[in-house]
C-alpha cells in the first residue's frame, strides 16, 4: 500500500437534490459516489480516460449504499473512498458519506466494477493488458476501510 495522501471529496447538497421531506433523496448517494471515485482516480493517477485510451472500461456490477443520517440542502458532504478489494478483472470501492461540518457518518457503501474490454465482449484482467493500471490499484487496495467506517 502507498503512503500517498488522498484527499476526501466534498459536495455541497443542492436543491434539486432535496427529496419532499427537504433531506437528499437517497438515489443522490449513487451519483456522489460516482463523482467521489472518479476524483479518487484521479488523484491514484489512474484517470479513467487513461484506462479508456487503454481499451478498458470499468463497469459498475453491484451498487450499494447503507443510509445513517440525513443531509440536508446547503450541508456539505465529505465523502471518501477506497479500494477494498481488487484482484485484476473486479475492483470494489468502498465509501463513507460524512457531514463535513458535525462529522456524522450520514451513509457508507460500496460499487464493484468489472474490467472489460472497450467492445465489452469480455473480461480484462490488469495485469496482462495494462500492468501499470495493475500496479497502482494493487498499491491502493486496503482491506481495513470498511472496519474503519
Amino acid at each position: 500500500m502507498t503512503e500517498q495522501e488522498i484527499k476526501p471529496y466534498y459536495h455541497k447538497a443542492q436543491y434539486y437534490e432535496t427529496d419532499q421531506m427537504g433531506i437528499i433523496h437517497n438515489s443522490n448517494y449513487l451519483r456522489w459516489f460516482e463523482e467521489c471515485r472518479t476524483d479518487y482516480m484521479d488523484q491514484i493517477g489512474l484517470p479513467y480516460d487513461a484506462m479508456e485510451k487503454a481499451g478498458i472500461i470499468s463497469v459498475v456490477l453491484v451498487s450499494h449504499c447503507e443510509y445513517k443520517h440525513p443531509l440536508h440542502y446547503e450541508e456539505t458532504a465529505e465523502i471518501r473512498a477506497e479500494i477494498v478489494h481488487f484482484n485484476g478483472y473486479k475492483m470494489t470501492v468502498g465509501y463513507i458519506v460524512k457531514n463535513a461540518e458535525t462529522g456524522t457518518v450520514c451513509a457508507t457503501g460500496y460499487t464493484q466494477h468489472g474490467m472489460l474490454s472497450k467492445d465489452l465482449s469480455k473480461p480484462v484482467h490488469l495485469e496482462k493488458t495494462f500492468p501499470l493500471a495493475y500496479q497502482i490499484l494493487s498499491d491502493h487496495c486496503k482491506t481495513q476501510f470498511e472496519k474503519e467506517g
